[in-house]
């Protein structure tokens, strides 16, 4: 039976300290670039995220008075819409879902006091409503604005400053 050499070759031992310096140092300047740029993104996904649970709830109510039959409200917990809000049936009230407050910071601005979806799925007033999603930690930076039509579907845009 013929015996293997425990000896390897110079060249595949492994990796010099001089080696292993510069590519910890390559991978710190790669980080420093990158993680201002993500964190601007963070924020924006943030933003993104909190609009589209009012659009949530708006839906669920619409949906859920077309088939029911019956008018569904979405109304701001107390202490307004930073607050959460709730999709309730009108009557007999039942709670269909709670959504929880907005994170520290996130406000409301404008909208209506409270929305009712008749069974046909419109609005039960014809008014255009709008809402601000603002970061007030933050001055410069985009928002989003939601915009309730007249018959009752959300819409959501960007809005820079907020």
């Amino acid at each position: 039976m013929k015996r293997i050499s425990t000896i390897t070759p110079r060249f595949a031992r492994g990796f010099t300290l001089i080696e292993l310096v510069i590519t910890i140092l390559v991978v710190a300047i790669l980080m420093t670039i990158a993680i201002p740029s993500f964190q601007g993104t963070v924020r924006q996904n943030r933003f993104s995220t909190n609009a589209n649970e009012l659009i949530t709830a708006l839906n669920l109510a619409r949906s859920e008075a077309i088939k029911r039959g019956q008018s569904v409200t979405v109304t701001p917990n107390l202490g307004g819409w930073t607050n959460g809000w709730v999709v309730a049936t009108t009557a007999p009230v039942t709670t269909i879902r709670s959504f929880p407050a907005l994170p520290t910071n996130f406000t409301f601005a404008g909208g209506a006091v409270s929305y009712t979806y008749l069974p046909s799925g419109f609005k039960g007033n014809t008014d255009v409503d709008t809402y601000s999603l603002c970061n007030s930690s933050v001055t410069d930076e985009t928002g989003r604005q939601i915009r309730v039509s007249a018959t009752g579907r959300p819409r959501v845009t960007a809005v820079n400053p907020c």
